[in-house]
């Protein structure tokens, strides 16, 4: 008697709020608003430090901006930027409807600047 093999999903569900992504390509009608959007954040630290409540010890530390030496790069991991900005209470107040897309990442020495628009995804007509 051969078994038969289960084969498990390839995904996971998850809850939460997700970072930066791309939507499928094709045109959405969306409106843009005009004020521009710019939270700044510290690049590196301890997430208990942002937020005692929030955060404990064991979340560790986040480096926003990261090099690797085996790589000889720089990186920016986008979900400790997402997780930051929520830490310091500056994730910005959506509607269901809209969005913050970043459209500049402004690195200093201590601090990370995130620029970008809110946009509201808006019905065809």
């Amino acid at each position: 008697m051969t078994k038969k093999k289960v084969k498990k999903p390839e995904f996971q569900d998850v809850v939460g709020t997700p970072t930066a992504m791309l939507l499928p390509a094709r045109n959405y009608k969306f409106r843009v608003y005009d004020k521009e959007f710019s939270v700044t954040v510290p690049r590196k630290g301890k997430y208990v430090d942002l937020d005692h409540e929030m955060f404990t010890e064991e979340d560790g530390d986040f480096n926003i901006m990261q090099y690797s030496r085996k790589d000889k790069a720089q990186m920016v991991y986008l979900p400790d930027l997402s997780k930051v900005m929520f830490a310091v209470s500056k994730y910005p107040d959506l509607k269901d409807t809209q969005a913050f897309t970043p459209i500049a990442l402004v690195i200093k020495k201590d601090t990370v600047e995130v620029v970008g628009n809110v946009i509201e995804m808006t019905k065809e007509k």
